[in-house]
């Protein structure tokens, strides 16, 4: 957890960070040149030269942190899943619009220009009328360990930590449509953890468009890279990014859209008028993704 402080002309400065480990807090303190440590969260929210919260804890803390910090009456980005179900997602947005704060999710592919481009192309009409999308959330030959293979802290395995991306990603090109059903099937493959690291999603979304996503831990292969997404339509085709391997040296999760998804909570968040209006809601978003992922799990134990 990050605390950031946000002035009128200078943008945003992280000023603390919690751990419960208070060496690891205290290592990354020094790392970035942040001024407090400490592995007090609960007084730390509630510090009156704090504006904003970066909560990206273990997915179960995710509501229990965004909404203690709501209620200090400070800005919030969630790390993704914004919850571990929707009902703790609706309780953070209404928490937000009560204490009329800015939340945010880290759904940071809306930032990323490549994404943008094609999301612009289809609205335009580029590709005619979008019959069915093909997204990406899988991992070649890694996955994580630790808390991320604990159900009880991650909620779930590899479609909650990789796959709320490409349904996320692929929802955002659609010009954000509601899910009007979602079937799935997941399992567990490649690992002896209590969690799932394979599985494939079928969203019908409202208007007609359907989505396949995959997801997974430790694939062979992977056919797209992370939040990748091919379009097709009745005018043509198209995918976020050119097809595996990208040439050497490229970096996929690169710094700037992470840059951009804060420089947008701190214009939000400093322009409560331009927050309204931008149009942008990953807190929304995250809720509709939270929605898909729920819904998925249980159409997979319908028929396991």
């Amino acid at each position: 957890m990050h605390v950031r402080a946000i002035g009128e002309t200078t943008g945003a400065r992280v000023v603390a960070v919690a751990n419960h480990r208070l060496a690891t807090a205290e290592a990354f303190a020094a790392r970035h040149g942040i001024e407090r440590a400490t592995t007090d969260w609960q007084t730390l929210v509630t510090a009156p030269e704090i504006d904003a919260v970066v909560v990206g804890t273990p997915n179960a803390l995710h509501a229990p942190q965004a909404l203690a910090a709501l209620a200090a009456g400070k800005h919030v980005l969630v790390e993704k899943p914004m919850a571990l179900t929707v009902a703790e997602g609706e309780a953070m947005t209404s928490a937000a619009d009560r204490a009329d704060r800015v939340l945010a999710v880290g759904h940071m592919w809306r930032f990323r220009d490549e994404v943008r481009a094609l999301r612009s192309r289809i609205a335009a009409g580029e590709l005619g009328r979008v019959v069915r999308t093909h997204g990406y959330g899988v991992h070649a030959a890694f996955g994580p360990a630790g808390w991320f293979c604990d159900p009880a802290l991650a909620g779930g395995g590899a479609l909650i930590d990789m796959g709320v991306h490409a349904i996320d990603t692929a929802r955002f090109l659609l010009g954000d449509p509601e899910p009007a059903r979602v079937c799935a099937s997941i399992g567990t493959a490649f690992g002896g953890y209590a969690v799932d690291d394979d599985g494939l999603l079928l969203i019908d979304w409202e208007g007609g468009v359907r989505s396949i996503i995959e997801c997974g831990w430790w694939q062979p292969r992977i056919g797209g890279l992370e939040a990748d997404t091919e379009v097709t339509g009745t005018g043509g085709y198209a995918r976020i990014w050119p097809a595996v391997p990208m040439p050497a040296g490229y970096e996929h999760c690169d710094l700037p859209m992470f840059s951009a998804q804060m420089a947008d909570l701190v214009r939000r968040a400093s322009d409560r008028r331009a927050a309204a209006a931008s149009g942008l809601d990953t807190a929304a978003a995250g809720l509709v993704a939270l929605r898909v992922i729920e819904q998925a799990y249980a159409s997979a134990r319908a028929v396991g």
